[in-house]
Protein backbone atom coordinates (compact mmCIF):
# COMPACT_ATOMS: atom_id res chain seq x y z
CA UNK A 1 0.00 0.00 0.00
CA UNK A 2 1.47 3.61 -1.26
CA UNK A 3 2.10 5.70 1.78
CA UNK A 4 -0.27 9.25 1.12
CA UNK A 5 1.53 10.86 3.66
CA UNK A 6 4.25 11.08 1.45
CA UNK A 7 2.68 13.02 -1.67
CA UNK A 8 1.46 15.04 0.96
CA UNK A 9 4.82 16.21 2.50
CA UNK A 10 5.67 16.94 -1.21
CA UNK A 11 2.83 19.65 -1.60
CA UNK A 12 3.92 21.32 1.52
CA UNK A 13 6.90 23.58 1.45
CA UNK A 14 10.10 22.76 3.52
CA UNK A 15 9.63 24.21 6.64
CA UNK A 16 7.29 26.31 8.75
CA UNK A 17 8.47 29.72 7.76
CA UNK A 18 8.01 29.28 3.91
CA UNK A 19 4.52 27.76 5.03
CA UNK A 20 3.48 30.74 6.85
CA UNK A 21 5.16 33.17 4.37
CA UNK A 22 2.51 32.02 1.96
CA UNK A 23 -0.19 32.23 3.93
CA UNK A 24 0.44 35.50 5.38
CA UNK A 25 1.44 37.47 1.55
CA UNK A 26 -2.21 35.36 0.36
CA UNK A 27 -4.10 37.12 3.50
CA UNK A 28 -2.48 40.66 2.83
CA UNK A 29 -3.28 40.14 -0.85
CA UNK A 30 -6.92 38.96 0.15
CA UNK A 31 -6.92 42.41 2.82
CA UNK A 32 -5.27 44.73 0.06
CA UNK A 33 -8.59 43.77 -2.12
CA UNK A 34 -10.98 44.31 0.64
CA UNK A 35 -9.47 47.56 1.42
CA UNK A 36 -9.55 48.64 -2.13
CA UNK A 37 -13.28 48.16 -2.57
CA UNK A 38 -14.28 49.82 1.18
CA UNK A 39 -12.33 52.87 -0.23
CA UNK A 40 -13.81 53.11 -3.56
CA UNK A 41 -17.12 52.37 -1.95
CA UNK A 42 -16.67 55.36 0.74
CA UNK A 43 -15.67 57.68 -1.88
CA UNK A 44 -19.01 57.14 -4.53
CA UNK A 45 -21.16 58.01 -1.24
CA UNK A 46 -23.18 60.49 -2.40
CA UNK A 47 -22.33 60.97 -6.38
CA UNK A 48 -25.10 60.19 -8.38
CA UNK A 49 -25.05 58.80 -12.07
CA UNK A 50 -24.74 61.87 -15.41
CA UNK A 51 -28.09 62.04 -17.08
CA UNK A 52 -27.78 61.63 -20.69
CA UNK A 53 -29.61 65.07 -21.26
CA UNK A 54 -26.70 66.37 -19.35
CA UNK A 55 -24.25 66.37 -21.57
CA UNK A 56 -22.47 69.72 -22.81
CA UNK A 57 -22.97 70.56 -26.42
CA UNK A 58 -20.11 71.63 -28.08
CA UNK A 59 -21.77 72.48 -31.32
CA UNK A 60 -19.78 76.10 -32.63
CA UNK A 61 -22.93 78.85 -33.71
CA UNK A 62 -22.58 79.95 -36.76
CA UNK A 63 -21.72 83.71 -36.78
CA UNK A 64 -24.20 86.38 -38.74
CA UNK A 65 -21.45 87.63 -40.64
CA UNK A 66 -22.40 91.16 -42.56
CA UNK A 67 -21.24 91.39 -46.07
CA UNK A 68 -19.41 95.01 -47.11
CA UNK A 69 -17.95 96.35 -50.07
CA UNK A 70 -14.19 96.71 -50.53
CA UNK A 71 -14.39 99.95 -49.99
CA UNK A 72 -16.25 99.76 -46.51
CA UNK A 73 -13.69 97.50 -45.23
CA UNK A 74 -9.91 99.35 -45.64
CA UNK A 75 -8.29 97.42 -42.85
CA UNK A 76 -8.97 93.99 -44.51
CA UNK A 77 -5.05 93.46 -45.99
CA UNK A 78 -6.91 92.00 -49.50
CA UNK A 79 -4.96 89.17 -50.96
CA UNK A 80 -7.06 86.52 -51.78
CA UNK A 81 -6.19 85.63 -55.63
CA UNK A 82 -9.30 84.72 -57.72
CA UNK A 83 -7.23 82.85 -60.46
CA UNK A 84 -8.67 79.19 -61.26
CA UNK A 85 -6.79 76.50 -59.58
CA UNK A 86 -6.59 73.42 -61.51
CA UNK A 87 -5.46 70.99 -59.21
CA UNK A 88 -6.66 70.35 -55.37
CA UNK A 89 -5.42 67.44 -52.94
CA UNK A 90 -8.46 65.41 -51.59
CA UNK A 91 -6.47 66.14 -47.86
CA UNK A 92 -5.54 69.28 -47.02
CA UNK A 93 -2.50 70.33 -44.50
CA UNK A 94 -0.72 73.47 -43.88
CA UNK A 95 1.11 74.97 -41.31
CA UNK A 96 3.42 77.94 -41.17
CA UNK A 97 6.96 77.33 -39.80
CA UNK A 98 7.27 77.22 -35.75
CA UNK A 99 3.79 74.57 -35.37
CA UNK A 100 5.20 72.05 -33.33
CA UNK A 101 4.67 68.55 -34.81
CA UNK A 102 2.35 67.84 -31.39
CA UNK A 103 -0.02 71.47 -32.07
CA UNK A 104 -0.68 69.86 -35.78
CA UNK A 105 -1.37 65.98 -34.25
CA UNK A 106 -3.97 67.78 -32.34
CA UNK A 107 -5.37 69.99 -34.86
CA UNK A 108 -5.80 67.03 -37.20
CA UNK A 109 -7.68 65.15 -34.57
CA UNK A 110 -9.99 67.97 -33.92
CA UNK A 111 -8.75 67.80 -30.39
CA UNK A 112 -9.13 71.92 -29.86
CA UNK A 113 -11.80 73.15 -28.97
CA UNK A 114 -13.70 75.28 -31.94
CA UNK A 115 -14.77 78.58 -31.10
CA UNK A 116 -16.34 79.89 -34.48
CA UNK A 117 -17.54 78.51 -37.82
CA UNK A 118 -18.68 79.47 -41.38
CA UNK A 119 -20.29 77.48 -44.31
CA UNK A 120 -18.82 78.72 -48.01
CA UNK A 121 -19.98 75.60 -50.18
CA UNK A 122 -22.87 76.50 -52.81
CA UNK A 123 -21.43 79.52 -52.79
CA UNK A 124 -19.53 81.21 -56.23
CA UNK A 125 -15.94 81.87 -55.78
CA UNK A 126 -16.68 85.82 -55.73
CA UNK A 127 -19.24 85.65 -52.33
CA UNK A 128 -16.72 82.83 -50.78
CA UNK A 129 -13.93 84.92 -51.04
CA UNK A 130 -15.61 88.20 -49.46
CA UNK A 131 -17.28 85.93 -46.91
CA UNK A 132 -14.20 84.12 -45.92
CA UNK A 133 -12.57 88.10 -45.76
CA UNK A 134 -15.36 89.12 -43.82
CA UNK A 135 -15.79 86.32 -40.99
CA UNK A 136 -11.43 86.21 -40.74
CA UNK A 137 -11.68 89.92 -39.92
CA UNK A 138 -14.17 88.71 -37.45
CA UNK A 139 -12.62 86.65 -35.65
CA UNK A 140 -9.58 88.32 -35.03
CA UNK A 141 -11.29 91.20 -33.59
CA UNK A 142 -13.38 88.29 -31.27
CA UNK A 143 -10.46 86.26 -30.66
CA UNK A 144 -11.31 83.31 -32.10
CA UNK A 145 -8.18 80.90 -32.43
CA UNK A 146 -9.82 77.59 -33.83
CA UNK A 147 -12.93 77.70 -36.30
CA UNK A 148 -14.04 75.53 -38.74
CA UNK A 149 -14.44 76.31 -42.38
CA UNK A 150 -16.85 74.14 -44.41
CA UNK A 151 -15.65 74.24 -48.01
CA UNK A 152 -17.95 71.44 -49.50
CA UNK A 153 -16.57 68.23 -51.30
CA UNK A 154 -17.74 69.28 -55.04
CA UNK A 155 -20.04 66.41 -55.83
CA UNK A 156 -22.80 68.88 -57.12
CA UNK A 157 -20.50 70.93 -59.21
CA UNK A 158 -19.77 70.71 -62.88
CA UNK A 159 -17.56 67.64 -63.59
CA UNK A 160 -17.87 66.38 -59.62
CA UNK A 161 -14.63 68.98 -59.37
CA UNK A 162 -14.42 70.95 -56.15
CA UNK A 163 -14.92 74.59 -56.80
CA UNK A 164 -14.79 76.53 -53.27
CA UNK A 165 -12.25 73.96 -51.74
CA UNK A 166 -8.99 74.62 -53.81
CA UNK A 167 -9.75 77.84 -53.52
CA UNK A 168 -9.67 77.98 -49.81
CA UNK A 169 -6.52 75.97 -49.46
CA UNK A 170 -5.04 79.06 -51.79
CA UNK A 171 -6.37 81.85 -50.02
CA UNK A 172 -5.58 79.95 -46.06
CA UNK A 173 -2.07 80.04 -46.99
CA UNK A 174 -1.24 83.80 -48.07
CA UNK A 175 -3.78 84.88 -45.27
CA UNK A 176 -2.35 86.87 -42.51
CA UNK A 177 -3.78 85.20 -39.42
CA UNK A 178 -3.59 81.72 -40.08
CA UNK A 179 -1.06 79.60 -38.32
CA UNK A 180 -2.14 76.01 -40.00
CA UNK A 181 -5.06 74.22 -41.05
CA UNK A 182 -6.22 70.66 -42.40
CA UNK A 183 -9.13 68.48 -43.16
CA UNK A 184 -11.32 68.07 -40.13
CA UNK A 185 -12.77 64.92 -39.05
CA UNK A 186 -15.53 62.83 -40.59
CA UNK A 187 -17.90 63.94 -37.20
CA UNK A 188 -16.76 67.76 -38.68
CA UNK A 189 -17.61 67.73 -42.14
CA UNK A 190 -14.40 64.87 -43.08
CA UNK A 191 -12.66 66.47 -46.36
CA UNK A 192 -15.47 69.00 -46.84
CA UNK A 193 -14.08 71.13 -44.08
CA UNK A 194 -10.80 72.41 -42.77
CA UNK A 195 -10.10 72.83 -39.11
CA UNK A 196 -7.94 76.26 -39.16
CA UNK A 197 -5.49 77.79 -36.06
CA UNK A 198 -5.21 81.18 -36.61
CA UNK A 199 -2.91 83.93 -34.50
CA UNK A 200 -3.40 85.02 -31.22
CA UNK A 201 -5.04 88.80 -31.20
CA UNK A 202 -2.39 90.20 -29.14
CA UNK A 203 -4.43 93.82 -28.78
CA UNK A 204 -7.30 90.89 -26.75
Amino acid sequence: MQDDSKKDAKKQPDNWYDAWQNETEAEEAEQEVIDEASLFQEAMQGVTPIKKDNKVSTKPALKNIKIRSHDERPDINDVFSDAPVDECPDQLLYSRDGITPDTLKKLRKGKFQIDNSIDLHGMTVDAARDYLLEFLAECEADGSRNIIIVHGKGYSSPGKKPVIKPMVNRWLRVAPTVLAFCSAQPKDGGTGAVYVLLKRNKAG
